[in-house]
């Protein structure tokens, strides 16, 4: 099929959604915005799909097509955006649906390497809340800014991809999100998938919110939401079918921290993740490197810049010889300030010092 371009302006040749209005307003423009990008998003994860969950295309959106029933009775609004999406982007609904269901199709076979950390600054009430996206390259090609102004709902800056309702992102009330992916069996197909979560967590006003509101849906599918707001709520919660595990840091702490395993005491019972051991060497990495030192944007910076241990360090590198998803890499960084309502943005490796986008709620 011959697509319109893409018509949105572009930051380092990746481009920016801006929409507003009902549901299906805000799909159709993000559709019609960037049909090719979603495009590129989807033949990523066909391949993934294939790789990580044995499912070519028609199978897997089979697989999101089971989910749908709950999901049009609970969650309409957010179905009516995707099939915007859909519509936008002349592709067929559970093209769209099976993008947003990504983790309940693939991550519960395998995760990708994220490190986050969220903390309270030391100084003047800052809050920050960061994250490395590790994943495979081609996905750098499908990424996008998205800056939705949603009928009655908070306003939102989110770095995702293409044909995803969320991914890492802020709000105006000063709600900010990241997200590790957790490898676990466990599903559930009445409760909501992780990406439509994410964006469920972005349409609340204050992290109690947040936390009430995922309390109250449940996760499909294990995942760590790190959420904080801007009066210092945070905490890095590990969300499974079964119930929510919250960490907030330890006596006498700012900050905690996640990377791809489970570690909260409170997982509820009969939860099994099956990490690689990475994920414990980076989340060690990162307490280190921060423990005792001064919170801000730039120290954030340079302790997920920290390559100990590549490969599979905090800044990661694509292991010689690997296949599939072992190849991933980190392909951006993400560091919001809440209290200032501001987040920079870069992709590749930090430690290569690329270029940084400052994103502000103006």
């Amino acid at each position: 099929m011959q697509l319109p371009a893409d018509s949105v302006p572009l930051w380092e040749g990746v481009p920016e959604v801006v929409a507003k209005g009902s549901a299906w307003d805000i799909g159709f423009q993000h559709g019609s915005s960037i049909p090719n990008r979603i495009a590129v998003c989807i033949e990523n994860y066909k391949k993934l799909f294939l790789e990580t969950a044995e499912a070519d295309w028609t199978e897997s959106k089979a697989r999101a097509e089971s989910y749908l029933p709950a999901l049009e009775q609970n969650e309409p609004d957010l179905v009516e955006e995707m099939r915007g999406i859909a519509a936008g982007s002349k592709r067929d609904f559970l093209d769209i649906l099976a993008l947003n269901l990504r983790s309940e199709i693939s991550l519960t076979n395998y995760s990708d390497g994220c490190t986050s950390i969220v903390s309270t600054g030391a100084t003047d009430g800052e809050v920050y809340i960061a994250q490395n996206w590790d994943w495979v390259g081609e996905a750098g090609k499908s990424t996008c800014f998205f800056d939705i102004h949603k009928t009655g709902k908070p306003r939102i800056r989110i770095m995702g991809e293409a044909g995803i309702v969320c991914k890492f992102g802020f709000n105006d009330a000063g709600v900010g999100i990241c997200m590790n992916a957790i490898r676990s069996g466990t599903v559930s197909k009445t409760q909501l998938p992780v990406h439509l979560a994410m964006r469920r967590v972005l349409e609340c006003r204050s992290f109690d919110e947040a936390f009430e509101m995922l309390t109250k849906k449940g996760l499909a599918s294990c995942v760590n939401l790190m959420i904080a707001d801007k009066s210092g709520k945070l905490a890095t919660i590990e969300c499974t079918p079964k119930g929510l595990a919250p960490i907030y840091p330890a006596p006498g702490c700012t900050a905690t921290y996640h990377t791809n395993h489970l570690w909260s005491p409170n997982v509820p019972i009969g939860i099994k993740d099956h990490p690689s051991q990475n994920s414990f060497s980076r989340l060690e990495r990162i307490k280190e490197l921060s423990d005792g030192q001064a919170v801000s944007v730039d120290s954030i910076r340079t302790w997920l810049s920290d390559e100990k241990g590549t490969p599979v360090s905090i800044c990661r590198s694509t292991p010689p010889g690997t296949k599939g998803i072992e190849r991933m890499e980190t392909l951006s960084t993400v560091i919001m300030d809440l209290k200032n309502l501001r987040a920079e943005v870069s992709f590749g490796k930090p430690s290569l010092s690329p270029p940084v986008r400052v994103i502000a709620m103006e």
